[in-house]
């Protein structure tokens, strides 16, 4: 999922910097591409000892694939869609690079600014106390990473729909809520959102298909100048995916919102219930220092579950009768992939 793409110059400049510093007081950024599984160099000199030196500190293979697709950034912007989820530290000026994370909402850095703090969590927690006020609901908690780039969303909670009561979580009232807070004013593609939930819990005024059309029109709601998907699957426990759905979690390209207990958790600024709701970046300091597992852990189980189900469905023993699935209000018969370019 999560993967890094920068230019061979940016990293010479922030290993000789790293090079001067003790192991114990080495940058965030520096414990990142050590950390990375997936870390891609666009290489300008074939230098054989540098390129050892690479592949000794920090795994990487010479890959002139990634080096080109990495070069052709700058000139097709629209290709870091590609991966979702990643980070681009580019050689282009700030500026560019600046319009590249608004217009297509991946984080992207040029050499000039190499700050990545808002990948690294602040540990916020909000705990909700039912029937009683928590600032401005979902407002107030999605403050901490409202501001990061964004171009998909996964809403994943069984009993989302399962009461029209908005005094103990009305699903379609906090939807709505926490669209409003995540929603990018600006975007150069289509936005991608999932919703999933357990179609056989459900409040009896409900079914699939009026959950679905009605999830389209919060979403026709929303005057943004791009496209939004609204993707909607039922789920049920017939279906492998259910069992490994059980948490409550919002997932975006850099973020986790983790819930206790209920996505649905407010009625307008009160709490339904009692539980605490964690908004998470990709790592922590603890993690980066090998003490902790990082967030980036949570969104990687969830995407691929997800993913693991996408791939199932050209398979022969599919049961397709185990899931309802939705697009933009219209109900299919069959899925035949998601659609969400998270799960890619």
């Amino acid at each position: 999922m999560f993967k890094v793409f920068l230019a061979e110059n940016i990293l010479r400049n922030i290993i000789q910097a790293e090079s001067q510093r003790p192991n114990n007081s080495r940058s965030d950024l520096f414990k990142i591409l050590k950390s990375a599984k997936n870390l891609y160099v666009a290489m300008d000199t074939p230098d054989l000892a540098w390129i050892k030196q690479l592949k000794d500190n920090f795994g990487l293979v010479a890959d002139t694939t990634r080096t080109e697709y990495i070069k052709k950034i700058p000139a097709k912007p629209e290709t870091v869609l590609k991966n979702p989820s990643s980070l681009f530290m580019l050689d282009i000026p700030l500026a560019e690079a600046k319009n590249i994370q608004i217009e297509y909402g991946v984080m992207c850095r040029s050499g000039q600014d190499i700050n990545i703090s808002s990948l690294i969590d602040i540990n916020d927690e909000h705990t909700t106390d039912k029937n009683e006020p928590l600032g401005r609901g979902w407002d107030t908690v999605l403050d901490s990473v409202e501001p990061l780039p964004s171009n998909a969303l996964i809403l994943t909670d069984r009993y989302l729909f399962k009461t029209t009561n908005a005094k103990y979580g009305n699903g379609f009232d906090n939807v709505r809520s926490i669209l409003t807070e995540l929603l990018p004013r600006k975007l150069n593609t289509t936005y991608h959102i999932t919703i999933i939930f357990d179609k056989d819990s459900i409040d009896p005024l409900y079914n699939f298909q009026s959950i679905a059309r009605r999830l389209n029109g919060i979403k026709e709601e929303f005057k943004r100048p791009y496209p939004i998907t609204m993707e909607v699957l039922g789920i049920t426990d017939k279906n492998d995916t259910y069992h490994n759905l059980h948490n409550r979690r919002i997932v975006s390209n850099y973020f986790v919102v983790k819930m206790d207990y209920r996505l649905a958790a407010f009625n307008k600024t009160v709490g339904t219930v009692d539980q605490t709701i964690t908004p998470q970046v990709l790592f922590t300091e603890d993690s980066l220092n090998r003490h902790s597992t990082a967030p980036l852990k949570t969104m990687e189980q969830i995407i691929s579950t997800l993913r693991k189900f996408s791939n199932s469905l050209s398979s022969p023993y599919t049961k397709h009768d185990s899931y309802y699935y939705a697009v933009n209000g219209e109900w299919m018969e069959k899925c035949i992939s998601i659609r969400n370019r998270l799960t890619k």
